[in-house]
């Protein structure tokens, strides 16, 4: 099993919800199909959370103030301990993502922040980003034959493919990812990646900040997988 390319683990969550789970080290990055009707109680955890919808809508509740999440327009962030939950009260089913982990923040933080157009210096391709407190996070679509240049981040990057088919080389290992699949890439190891296919191959990369987050020897996958 490879810390670069970390298998998918199952988590049922309710009746109604089940998530896609990959462990990062001391991060977790969840998949999640929400149905119509779900719901998602209002909870706290140790663990800082940011999320954003890929597909469908979500109201979102942050400590009581209430959001329809859009795919691709907002990113919710929950520092430790602050309440938040979901519902799909729409027709579709919703598909989102989120990421956790323990951060070194100690005040309780809670913001729904807009994704802005951006340029992606590393590629040069058209991308949408949001920049937080102890994260970036990058949408960015590769268009076929598009590379991704091999380089060193100061920051922990984790990418995850939404579509098609995407080939990923971490340090001395290289996989072809397809849609809903997780790469890893420690700070200061070269990664990059190539798209050989005919079809624009969506990304979202997600980057932490090293100078805001605690390490910890301690695994996160069984506790932050309780809840979303």
């Amino acid at each position: 099993m490879s810390k670069y390319f970390p298998q998918p683990k199952n988590i049922k969550i309710n009746f109604d919800v089940e998530l896609i789970a990959f462990q990062c080290q001391d991060t977790i990055v969840q998949l999640a199909s929400i149905p119509p009707g779900a719901t998602f109680e209002l909870h706290r955890h140790p663990e800082s959370q940011i999320g954003m919808q890929i597909a469908g809508r979500l109201e979102f509740n942050l400590n009581g103030t209430k959001e329809i999440l859009k795919p691709f327009e907002q990113v919710y962030v929950a520092g430790s301990n602050v309440l938040h939950g979901s519902i799909n009260p729409f027709q579709e089913t919703a598909l989102a993502f989120d990421v956790k982990r323990i951060t070194n923040s100690e005040e309780a933080e809670e913001a729904i922040l807009k994704v802005s157009p951006t340029q992606y210096g590393f590629t040069g391709f058209d991308c949408q980003s949001v920049v937080g407190s102890w994260f970036d996070i990058f949408i960015t679509k590769i268009p076929p034959k598009g590379i991704i240049p091999i380089r060193q981040s100061a920051s922990e990057t984790m990418g995850i493919v939404l579509n098609g088919q995407l080939a990923i080389a971490v340090a001395e290992q290289q996989q072809q990812l397809e849609s809903g699949s997780v790469y890893y890439a420690p700070a200061d190891v070269l990664y990059g990646g190539y798209n050989s296919s005919n079809e624009t191959v969506s990304l979202i990369e997600i980057l932490i900040k090293n100078s805001s987050v605690l390490s910890t020897k301690d695994s996160l996958y069984d506790t932050a997988l309780t809840a979303s």
